[in-house]
């Protein structure tokens, strides 16, 4: 097939080169940054406010699961689910 051409009639199963993937429930798009992923982990994020003169250091940790990927893991403040 010549490119630009037309796969309907050709008699190819397939134009793609790639077997369909299994996605593990540790794949898809990251809860942080979107990306896809394929080694994604559950965690709850956590805010972080510095101390300042005028304000108190503050940590929240949200209750809502997330699914990260390693990058997003290395970078920005988070809890591992426990278990």
């Amino acid at each position: 097939m010549a490119a630009g051409g037309r796969a309907e009639g050709s008699g190819i199963a397939s134009v793609n080169a790639m077997p369909a993937s299994t996605h593990s429930p540790d794949s898809g798009p990251c809860d942080s940054c979107g990306a896809d992923a394929d080694d994604l982990a559950a965690v709850h994020r956590v805010y972080v406010t510095p101390e300042a003169w005028d304000s108190e250091e503050r940590v929240e940790v949200v209750d809502e699961v997330e699914r990260w990927c390693f990058p997003c893991r290395s970078q920005y403040p988070h809890q591992p689910l426990a278990g």
